[in-house]
């Protein structure tokens, strides 16, 4: 799991923000919403402009560089570099994941999102990968059945690690079980949207299926009339079309519909969603940034649509502006941010309060006890 990353010089960021997903806290509700100390399922809060969006891009950035099928937002390639910094300095990243109890740390740094220029992973605290190429094109590798590994990387820009993972025969050792459990969950790491369309996304590789090609494919529609049925959306569904081209209608009887031709926007929302909830379910995804996933969502399909999230395996973050998803009911203290001037806190650092179960988050929230 991600356990921290430090972020400076990207977009935004032209000072130093740490995501921090460890908790202390030994709340004895919602307990599925951290394991071991780091927390799983986590909602964000920030006023307009402060940056939420960036830092899901910052938390996705490793994706860029060190996946071959990385879906980069086009916008990364001409608005990455924080504007106020020097022609000399570099975005700096420092991520820390936490793999069956194996630390791992990735430091590095880059001008473009797709090429670093440093780049350091260590693994319980030995460094296994290094190369600096302001000093020299020839990386070092420190992990067992590396040693005839090609280390020049002269004239090309591919990272070390990635071509480690594609290249090299590893013996079996607890530092290449964490490597490749690392490779494996930035592979499964994705930021998206679900306001319009599933193209609004970052990360990991994506199907070019439709939707309901999908949902269909997996036998879902019956489940999929359900997860409608349950927001509120009242509905029967059938399938129709030939092999390939099948799509999902809208049942009335006499007539039938199809679906995207009469949804609501915030129906469409839902089926968004739902194709990368089974995605969630399948264990497809490691690590999800959710971004602005209620804007057409009454407050009560918003606390459904966390719940949901957070029951699955995959770690979560979820932005939004609805305060009603504040409540100990959802989630517990140390799984709401409040993310302001480049820092992210959790509400229990923001108020001199011990907070409890009993407490009401939302009323605090709307009355200012977690400004600083």
């Amino acid at each position: 799991m991600l356990c921290s990353l430090k972020v400076k010089g990207f977009r935004n960021f032209n000072e130093e923000c740490e995501v921090n997903l460890r908790t202390d806290k030994s709340y004895e509700f919602n307990t599925h919403a951290v394991n071991n100390g780091v927390v799983c399922s986590a909602v964000m809060y920030g006023g307009n402009g402060v940056g939420k969006s960036n830092l899901g891009l910052a938390i996705l950035d490793l994706t860029c560089h060190l996946l071959d099928t990385s879906n980069i937002i086009p916008s990364l390639h001409v608005n990455y570099l924080n504007a106020s910094i020097s022609d000399e300095s570099l975005a700096q990243f420092i991520y820390t994941f936490d793999f069956e109890g194996v630390e791992v740390v990735y430091n590095y740094g880059k001008e473009k999102c797709t090429e670093a220029i440093y780049e350091m992973l260590q693994i319980d605290g030995k460094e296994v990968v290094r190369i600096d190429r302001r000093e020299s094109a020839l990386a070092t590798y420190n992990l067992a059945g590396t040693e005839a590994l090609k280390n020049d990387f002269t004239g090309r820009n591919i990272s070390p690690i990635k071509f480690l993972e594609s290249n090299a025969l590893l013996d079996s050792t607890k530092e290449a079980k964490a490597f490749f459990q690392f490779i494996d969950f930035v592979k499964g790491m994705v930021f998206f949207r679900t306001l319009t369309k599933t193209t609004e996304f970052h990360g990991g590789p994506l199907e070019t299926k439709r939707i309901s090609q999908r949902i269909i494919e997996q036998d879902k529609l019956k489940d999929f009339e359900a997860f409608l049925n349950e927001s509120g959306v009242e509905c029967l569904l059938i399938q129709t079309g030939d092999a390939g081209k099948e799509q999902i209608e809208f049942d009335f009887g006499n007539k039938s519909i199809e679906f995207s031709l009469i949804a609501s926007t915030g129906t469409i929302s839902l089926g968004n969603f739902y194709y990368w909830y089974l995605k969630l379910l399948n264990k497809e995804v490691t690590f999800a940034y959710i971004d602005e996933f209620d804007a057409y969502y009454h407050f009560a399909l918003a606390k459904r649509i966390v719940k949901l999230v957070s029951e699955t395996s995959c770690q979560s973050i979820i932005t939004t502006h609805n305060s009603t998803l504040l409540s100990n009911h959802v989630l517990r203290p140390d799984c709401y941010y409040i993310l302001d001037q480049n820092a992210l806190k959790p509400l229990y650092e923001l108020t001199d309060r011990e907070l409890r179960k009993a407490h009401n988050l939302e009323k605090m929230y709307r009355a200012g006890a977690f400004d600083e």
